[in-house]
């Protein structure tokens, strides 16, 4: 009978070990979804380090090993657009579906890796991975109250707790230390330059045009034409070869007509030859 009061009294402490567990995984202000700390701490991200920036056949790239250690996850906040535009009066941060992960391998840290949540598949991915041991080191440190800001313009990132601003990895901020957050000029970052085309893509582009423009010319003008002059051919051959048979008959005829012909029988000759040898008078005459 002893048992059951003394698991009653160990349920408390499991009910503790378990809303504690998720928090000690993450750090700074910010909700931290629990299939992004599953996918921290279950090793999906070492994995995924490993795959896309692990060594390669070159040798470039980090070593990771089973040693291998995400840090705490802090929720990222990015500046407002209102912020951006210079306006200290308004919200300066705001929530991204971003957390920041340090990275050690060894005990030693190796850089920063960025997770996101897919919205198309709505699972935790690697977005990203930046090998900077200074940056692993100091995200490791953010701290609790604090809002982890990541300024893309200034290459920074900074702790906000309350209005007052902390550079953790200072960038080109040129923050050596706090500074009240109204004090602190936001540069927005320079936007991506679009990609140049070259002169030998210009080249193709131009000569897969003419070709183009070639082929519609044949396929519109030429084609029809060729098509044209040949059934034209097709007709004056035919005409020449009826005309040739209509004269060869007319010739036929007319070579036959002369034989026809009464005056030039020798038949009819003969007849008119002997009509006077049978005259009536003639013979009267000898009588």
């Amino acid at each position: 009978m002893r048992s059951a009061p003394r698991s009653f009294a160990l349920l408390p402490l499991a009910l503790v070990g378990v809303l504690v567990a998720p928090a000690a995984a993450s750090a700074s202000e910010g909700s931290v979804p629990p299939e992004v700390t599953a996918y921290v701490t279950g090793g999906g991200l070492v994995e995924r380090l490993d795959a896309v920036y692990g060594l390669d056949a070159e040798g470039k790239g980090v070593e990771f090993d089973d040693t291998t250690t995400p840090g705490p996850i802090s929720r990222v906040y990015h500046w407002t657009d209102d912020r951006l535009a210079g306006d200290v009066e308004a919200i300066a941060t705001r929530m991204v579906n971003e957390w920041a992960v340090p990275v050690s391998v060894g005990e030693q840290p190796v850089g920063v890796a960025i997770v996101w949540i897919n919205l198309d598949t709505e699972r935790p991915e690697l977005a990203e991975f930046e090998a900077d041991a200074d940056a692993a080191a100091a995200l490791a440190e953010v701290p609790d109250a604090a809002r982890l800001v990541r300024d893309p313009g200034a290459s920074a990132w900074l702790a906000l707790e309350a209005d007052t601003l902390t550079p953790l990895v200072p960038g080109t901020s040129g923050l050596t230390g706090p500074v009240p957050l109204a004090d602190y000029e936001v540069v927005a970052p320079a936007a991506e330059p679009e990609p140049e085309t070259t002169d030998a893509g210009l080249g193709i582009a131009i000569a897969a045009a003419v070709a183009l423009f070639l082929v519609i010319v044949v396929a519109l003008y030429v084609l029809p034409r060729v098509r044209g002059s040949r059934d034209a051919s097709g007709s004056a051959g035919r005409s020449s070869t009826t005309s040739g048979a209509h004269a060869d008959d007319t010739q036929v005829v007319e070579e036959r007509r002369p034989e026809g012909d009464a005056s030039r029988d020798p038949r009819t000759q003969v007849v008119e030859e002997r009509r006077p040898e049978g005259d009536g008078s003639r013979d009267r005459a000898a009588v």
